[in-house]
C-alpha cells in the first residue's frame, strides 16, 4: 500500500508525462521534413490527421524558407522530435511551469500559446489561439504558428547555438514572424519615430508591429546582414548608419 501511495505522490509531483512510454524517433519523409510523434488529449484524438498534416506543412515551408536563404544544411536534422497539442490553456501553462520552475507563482500571458523546448513542439489547439489572438486570424494561421516556432529553432542554428546572438526581442520575434509569413494584413503602418521607439524598447511588444519594423529594415539591409549584427551591442547604431 505504501508503495502505491509513493507512486501516486510521484505522479502528482512530476506529472504523468515523465511516466509516458518513450516516443519513437522522427521519421524522415523528405529532406528536412519529418513525421514527428504526436501526443494529443482524448478530446483532440479524432483530429490527429489534421494536426499531423499541419506539422508536416509547417516543416515544408520551413525547408523552402531555408533553401531561399542558403540555410538548407541547417535543416538536415529535425528541428523538433515530437509534438504535443493541448485542449486547455491551463495544461499548456502547466507544461511551461514544468520546463521553467522559476515561473511558478507568476501568471503566464494568455498570448503564450506555442513553443519548442527540448526538441518538443507544444501548443494549444487552434480554437484557443483564435480566442486569445483574434486579430491574428488568417489563412493557414495554425500552420504559420508552428512555422514561427520552427523559425526560432532555425535562428538558433544560424547563430551556431549562441542564443545571445539572436538579438533584441523585436528582432528575433520579428524574424520569426517574417519567416512564417504571419500578419501581413494585420501589421500596421508606423512612422519612423514609432519604429525607433520599438527598436529601443527592452520589453516585449506587438508581434504585428515587429513585422512592420523588420520589413522596414529589410528595405535597407540584407537579411543575412541583420542576422549577423543583431547580437551586437551597437545593433541600433549600425541600423541607423
Amino acid at each position: 500500500m505504501k508503495y502505491g501511495l509513493l507512486i501516486l505522490m510521484l505522479l502528482i509531483t512530476f506529472g504523468l508525462r515523465a511516466y509516458a512510454e518513450p516516443l519513437p524517433a522522427p521519421r524522415q519523409l523528405t529532406p528536412g521534413v519529418y513525421a514527428a510523434p504526436l501526443r494529443l488529449p482524448a478530446s483532440l484524438e479524432p483530429r490527429r490527421a489534421e494536426f499531423e498534416g499541419d506539422l508536416l506543412e509547417a516543416q515544408r515551408r520551413l525547408v523552402a524558407f531555408a533553401r531561399k536563404h542558403g540555410w538548407t544544411d541547417l535543416t538536415s536534422t529535425p528541428l523538433m522530435k515530437s509534438a504535443e497539442i493541448y485542449d486547455k490553456k491551463s495544461d499548456y501553462d502547466e507544461h511551461l511551469y514544468e520546463l521553467q520552475p522559476t515561473l511558478r507563482g507568476k501568471a503566464i500571458p494568455k498570448t503564450f500559446v506555442a513553443g519548442i523546448e527540448h526538441d518538443v513542439f507544444f501548443a494549444v489547439s487552434p480554437e484557443i489561439v483564435d480566442e486569445v489572438l483574434p486579430q491574428g486570424r488568417e489563412k493557414d494561421s495554425y500552420v504559420k504558428l508552428i512555422l514561427h516556432e520552427l523559425v526560432h529553432r532555425l535562428h538558433v542554428r544560424i547563430v551556431k547555438g549562441n542564443e545571445e546572438r539572436m538579438g533584441p526581442v523585436w528582432f528575433y520575434e520579428g524574424f520569426a514572424v517574417y519567416g512564417a509569413d504571419q500578419y501581413a494584413a494585420a501589421s500596421p503602418q508606423l512612422t519612423d519615430d514609432e519604429i525607433w521607439k520599438i527598436v529601443a524598447a527592452p520589453e516585449r511588444g506587438s508581434y504585428f508591429k515587429y513585422r512592420t519594423v523588420v520589413m522596414h529594415f529589410l528595405k535597407r539591409r540584407k537579411l543575412q546582414a541583420l542576422l549577423d549584427h543583431a547580437g551586437d551591442a551597437d545593433f541600433a547604431v549600425w541600423l541607423k548608419k
